[in-house]
């Protein structure tokens, strides 16, 4: 990720781009999103506006402006702006992904799962597999749930997608195979040095106790 001195220059340099062609639909687009890195989100949102305003079938500006008010905890708005971008370009699978992030904010799970398949079908990715599994166990889908991280896992092996897999196994008293999801999760949290999840792996170990206690 760029550095926050960085993006401050990028929008600077836009800022500059946009005195000199005020009409320029691109350059609002992307200063939202640079505005987006910095979580200046609301100030994102009117640079999206003003993008869609000069070019009404740019899909990619209905879509940032849904991640940024998605971020605001704006869903249902967030859908709206998703459903815009998936009629001006079908094929975008991230908008689907993030289409399903926000209907599972909302609680409809179903429908999550619905638009991840949707992006599933258009190409195979980890988040994916790892947010269509997660809600499948909200639904007590759990053995359905477990080859979702599986596909994930294949894809991008992930401390989290290993901690769910492994929570969703010790709920189908599968004991070994959660214990050995924890400690996978907490070999590599370690290794990146994000001692949150690792907290949360030592925390699945703890639960299922000692070995010899089962």
């Amino acid at each position: 990720m760029p550095e926050t001195n960085e993006i401050e220059e990028a929008i600077f340099a836009y800022d500059q781009a946009l005195r000199l062609k005020p009409d320029y639909a691109a350059a609002y687009n992307n200063r939202g999103n640079a505005k987006c890195t910095l979580g200046q989100y609301e100030s994102a949102i009117a640079d999206y506006d003003q993008a869609i305003l000069l070019e009404p079938d740019a899909a990619a500006a209905y879509y940032n402006r849904g991640n940024a008010k998605r971020d605001l905890g704006d869903h249902e708005s967030a859908i709206a702006d998703y459903d815009k971008a998936l009629r001006l370009k079908p094929d975008d699978a991230a908008a689907y992904n993030n289409r399903g992030n926000a209907k599972r904010d909302l609680g409809d799970h179903e429908a999550a799962i619905a638009d991840y398949s949707a992006a599933l079908r258009l190409k195979p990715d980890a988040a994916a597999y790892s947010n269509r599994g997660n809600a499948k166990g909200k639904l007590g889908q759990y053995e359905a749930a477990i080859a979702d991280y599986s596909a994930a896992l294949r894809l991008k092996p992930d401390a989290t997608a290993y901690i769910n897999r492994g929570a969703t196994n010790a709920l189908l008293e599968q004991v070994n195979g959660a214990r050995r999801d924890f400690k996978k999760a907490l070999a590599l949290a370690r290794e990146a040095g994000d001692e949150d999840i690792a907290a949360r792996a030592e925390r699945g170990l703890a639960l299922l106790g000692k070995p010899e206690d089962r």
